[in-house]
Formats: C-alpha cells, sequence, structure tokens
C-alpha cells in the first residue's frame, strides 16, 4: 500500500512540473523566440533598406544621443534604499578658502514621498544648499549636481549678488532633492 502512495505522490509531482513547464516556461520560450524573430527581422529589411546609408548617419547619432541621454538619466540599478547623505554633501562641498568659497551650508531634511507621475514610487530627502563664492565655484556645484549618480532634482535656485559692483562673489540658495525608491515595505502606503 506504501508503494501506491510514492507512485501516486510521484505521479502527481511529475504533473504538476510538467504544468508548470506548459503553462509557465513554455510561454517564455516562446515569447523570446518571437521577438528573436522580429529582430531578425527588423535588421534584414535595414540591411536591404534602399535608403542611403549616408542618409541614415544622422539618425544613428541622434539614435546614439538619445541612448547615452537615457542611460544617463534613468541610472540602473535605480537606488531601493535611502542615499548616503554624508556622501553626496562631502561630494558637492567645496574647500573653504574666504576667496573663492566665502561659506557654505548644507542642511537635510526627512525624506519624504516624491510625486514623479511614474509608475515607480518615489522618495526624496531634501538638501538646502547656501553658498557665498566665487562665480566659477558655484558653476563648479552645479555641474556636481548635474554629474551626480544618485538621481536628483534641483527644486529651487536663488541667486543674490553683492551689492558692491566690484565684488567677484554671489550668494546662492539651491533646494535639491535627492531621489531613492521607496522601499517595498512603503509601497502601499
Amino acid at each position: 500500500m506504501s508503494n501506491d502512495r510514492v507512485i501516486q505522490g510521484a505521479l502527481l509531482l511529475a504533473l504538476s512540473g510538467a504544468m508548470v513547464a506548459w503553462f509557465g516556461v513554455a510561454p517564455l520560450h516562446a515569447r523570446a523566440a518571437r521577438q528573436q524573430a522580429e529582430t531578425a527581422d527588423l535588421i534584414a529589411r535595414v540591411a536591404e533598406s534602399p535608403v542611403p546609408s549616408d542618409r541614415l548617419t544622422p539618425f544613428r547619432a541622434e539614435l546614439d544621443r538619445r541612448s547615452q541621454m537615457l542611460s544617463d538619466e534613468c541610472p540602473d540599478p535605480l537606488i531601493a534604499s535611502k542615499p548616503d547623505l554624508a556622501g553626496v554633501i562631502r561630494r558637492l562641498s567645496l574647500p573653504i578658502d574666504g576667496r573663492r568659497v566665502v561659506d557654505q551650508t548644507f542642511t537635510a531634511e526627512r525624506s519624504g514621498p516624491a510625486d514623479l507621475g511614474s509608475e515607480i514610487r518615489w522618495n526624496a530627502t531634501p538638501i538646502r544648499i547656501e553658498l557665498v563664492a566665487a562665480w566659477p565655484a558655484i558653476a563648479e556645484v552645479l555641474h556636481l549636481i548635474e554629474t551626480m549618480e544618485i538621481p536628483n532634482r534641483v527644486r529651487e535656485f536663488r541667486l543674490e549678488r553683492d551689492s558692491d559692483p566690484t565684488s567677484e562673489t554671489a550668494r546662492v540658495f539651491i533646494e535639491l532633492d535627492v531621489l531613492h525608491r521607496r522601499p517595498a515595505s512603503e509601497e502601499s502606503e
């Protein structure tokens, strides 16, 4: 009687494995095969295209530019935990020398939801930067913000020139949101 149960269990296991393969794995392989066939067809159609290749060069250049833009603006992997704020502040800090950079202050606030209108739920950690510096130092901070690996957005930028026309410094207020994915535990909120 015990052998019958083992055989029934084995048959049930084999049947469930076959169902998983039929309903789970087979459709994925079929989809991959279709996509490979479509890709090969498109490559063949482009190769047979009567359009001269020199006319396609601008389109290829635009495709490369847009691909680079997407890779720059959509960092991978998306940051799924709170960012290293101390690291962000260290990256944006300039040495205070009294001439090029007179003063700088960083203030970080609590993270909160950021409405970006995307399927991914984002949190934002605001950082306020107050900087009194010469024009090249201000440009350097803006460049550092723009080239950060961490997704961010500048919410406010305010520049106040010195009343003395001979002064080469200005006061800048920047409010920066450092973005990160909302943890899965907060996704339902």
